[in-house]
């Protein structure tokens, strides 16, 4: 623009002013001008009004217009979904051991005489009696000797114990001095009051052991049992008598458990537990391997145990670089009558988890194992196989970054949807007829899965006209394939496959409305091939999280056209500070046109305010010639340069000086002769410039 000149004639103008307002003031000078300003000035080419990310220029440079949007998309996530329901396991205590314990209890010849002295018998008197002197005794044998009860503590042990399993091994060795012709022996429980067991030995020797094994299971034991002596016959002999000689009775109590016990339990597994779960809502999907993008593992876990109970939760199929899925908790001990409860996460991604199952034949099935176990604490505690274990395992928000096998057969419906097609928003046309145009639906498929599309319906639509036109011909309705991406190193290679939407068609028709929007609707088979059932037994289908399945609405037009009433428009800043010197009296204007397309144009400009309404327009009334071009190539070789004057009033220009922000620039192109087709090149412009001839009032005073 000419504005450095417009300020020097405004700096001269003021500078003359100045001079004359530093004299006496008799009168004050006042005269008229004449300024040439620049208003607007623009270039406006193909770029300018289509979005120059939808042009290209083939190898001639003649301009192309393409456009891509996405309609489609099919991801690992709406491939499957990682649902397995909550475990939820209520485990009694499977089982509770005591260690095997022995007790030896020495049941003297000095206390048996006491029992005898105890019972009336003179025979209990003469034993302390030869005792005490050291002489020998010629003892004459004794039948029916009862003893007892002699108390026998386990209680360090247990204190009470419901036996589920177990063995009493009762041993007795004979210490005194003559034959034990009998010994019925009985062990009974003195709380809960009941017999344990009664045993009966013969001709123990001098020296000897006999050994008895009682069966306990059913029983119960409290931490004092009683031991009686029911029945004994010694032998005759002549015996020098040590009341410090006994017999040994040894207890020995071995593979002991217990359906409840108040008792100090050795460190045992109190739960062990493998159990399968298969992840549900996956329909005709059949997964050998995921690897696990996001999601937790959750265990709630109550416990009525009277002990900590520590537990150790694994997944043995699934791995990461440092191991199996496994984590480890500590459950409190319950309060009397009560329950504990704590609640684990345990973060699951990055972890490979294999779906076969236990034995490596299943489908969308992982095993899980489940350990619950108490320590040796040296402390008396109370467990019962009632006392349990309420665990809920949960896999919370787990989605995949990977899966592998059968990824099922489906059929999704496509829309109905739209695709804006911003390509034409500055562009309307009468009539306009492209000389080519192609249209293709492209499918990027990242995804290992086969699968076909059919194209119901396309319609493209011209929302400021209200035109529409529906594709129609050998596309629709048409089965098109969709090959599956592949894998090479450890990465995913993409496939394309292209529907012709062109051949065969009327796309030309549906592009010549100029149109800003696009309906499409259509179906999508994955794994068109697989019969159902059975299904495919090789599950070599997989999909990555980030490499989807999408399909893209492609469209390609080169600008070769024949065109009535083509319209391109531009908004450019109106210079408006020129105007706002003072004093406009009346103006003409030139807009000078250099047409470089092969079109005769008609010029509409309208002045719009702040807020884009229009305050003032200025429209040519006959055509500025098309440029001139080269018969045999068909492409500009000079631009065409015309003037058409305007005339500006005082009132029209104080307007646009209040309220004047933007000027449109429409020009109207027809093609000429109408039947000719014209092609458009990247280098194609029309420039414009509106200058003014301005009349301007110069008044000292102001």
């Amino acid at each position: 623009m000419q504005k450095s000149y417009i300020k020097f004639i405004l700096i001269l103008i003021i500078a003359s002013a100045m001079h004359f307002s530093c004299k006496r003031e008799f009168e004050k000078p006042r005269w008229n001008t004449q300024v040439l300003a620049p208003l607007v000035k623009s270039k406006l080419t193909i770029r300018d009004i289509i979005a120059d990310s939808s042009i290209v220029s083939d190898q001639n440079n003649a301009i192309v217009l393409v456009n891509r949007q996405q309609i489609f998309e099919y991801s690992i996530d709406s491939l499957v979904a990682l649902n397995a329901p909550p475990y939820k396991k209520t485990v009694k205590l499977s089982s509770l051991v005591l260690d095997d314990q022995e007790i030896t209890q020495r049941i003297s010849l000095g206390t048996i005489a006491k029992q005898l002295i105890a019972q009336g018998n003179p025979l209990g008197a003469q034993i302390i009696l030869a005792g005490k002197l050291g002489i020998p005794l010629a003892f004459p044998g004794a039948n029916d000797i009862t003893a007892g009860p002699i108390n026998v503590d386990i209680s360090k042990f247990f204190v009470s114990a419901n036996l589920l399993t177990g063995q009493m091994i009762v041993s007795v060795n004979n210490g005194l001095p003559l034959t034990i012709n009998n010994l019925t022996f009985s062990l009974n429980n003195i709380t809960p009051p009941g017999l344990i067991t009664t045993q009966t030995f013969t001709n123990i020797v001098p020296g000897a052991t006999q050994s008895k094994t009682q069966d306990l299971a059913g029983k119960s034991i409290g931490g004092n049992i009683n031991a009686n002596i029911d029945d004994m016959d010694i032998g005759s002999g002549v015996i020098v008598v040590d009341t410090s000689d006994a017999l040994l009775l040894t207890l020995k109590v071995q593979n002991i458990s217990v359906t409840e016990a108040t008792a100090i339990f050795p460190a045992q597994d109190v739960v062990n537990e493998t159990t399968d779960v298969e992840l549900t809502g996956l329909d005709n999907v059949r997964l050998t391997s995921t690897i696990i993008r996001q999601g937790t593992v959750r265990a709630d876990v109550y416990s009525t145990a009277d002990d900590t109970v520590r537990f150790t939760y694994e997944i043995p199929a699934a791995t990461n670089e440092n191991g199996i899925f496994k984590f480890d908790a500590v459950v409190p001990p319950a309060p009397v009558n009560g329950t504990s409860y704590a609640q684990f996460n345990s973060d699951f991604s990055g972890y490979l988890l294999d779906l076969t199952g236990q034995d490596g034949t299943k489908y969308n099935t992982f095993y899980n194992t489940l350990v619950g176990r108490i320590n040796y604490t040296g402390k008396l505690v109370t467990l019962s196989l009632n006392d349990s274990l309420d665990i809920t395992l949960t896999l919370l928000d787990a989605k995949p970054s990977y899966v592998k096998g059968y990824l099922g057969q489906d059929t999704i419906s496509v829309g109905p949807g739209s695709a804006d097609f911003g390509a034409f928003k500055n562009v309307s046309a009468s009539s306009l007829q492209f000389e080519s145009a192609k249209m293709d639906i492209v499918f990027e498929n990242g995804l290992g899965i086969p699968a076909k599309a059919v194209v119901n319906e396309l319609t493209a639509y011209n929302s400021m006209t209200g035109e529409s036109v529906a594709l129609s011909g050998t596309p629709i309705n048409k089965e098109y394939p969709i090959e599956p991406a592949f894998e090479s190193g450890g990465r995913v290679i993409p496939v394309l496959s292209h529907i012709d939407l062109s051949t065969g068609s009327n796309v030309a028709s549906l592009l010549n409305i100029l149109p800003d929007k696009i309906t499409y609707k259509g179906l999508f088979d994955s794994n068109p091939k697989v019969s159902l059932p059975p299904y495919d037994t090789t599950y070599n289908d997989f999909a990555y999280a980030g490499t989807d399945m999408k399909a893209y609405l492609d469209i390609e037009i080169p600008l070769t056209l024949i065109a009535s009433n083509l319209v391109l428009t531009d908004t450019s800043d109106f210079d408006i500070n020129t105007l706002q010197t003072g004093g406009f009296q009346d103006g003409k204007f030139n807009l000078l046109v250099s047409n470089g397309f092969p079109m005769d144009v008609k010029i509409v400009m309208r002045f719009l305010d702040k807020n884009g309404l229009q305050i003032d327009s200025l429209i040519t009334t006959s055509a500025i010639l098309a440029a001139t071009i080269d018969n045999a190539t068909g492409k500009v070789i000079e631009p065409k340069a015309s003037a058409v004057p305007f005339t500006l009033s005082a009132a029209q220009a104080n307007t646009l000086i209040q309220n004047g922000a933007k000027l449109v620039f429409t020009a109207r192109f027809d093609t000429k002769p109408a039947n000719q087709k014209i092609t458009i090149y990247d280098n194609y412009a029309i420039e414009y410039k509106l200058v003014g001839d301005i009349g301007i009032l110069v008044n000292s005073g102001k």
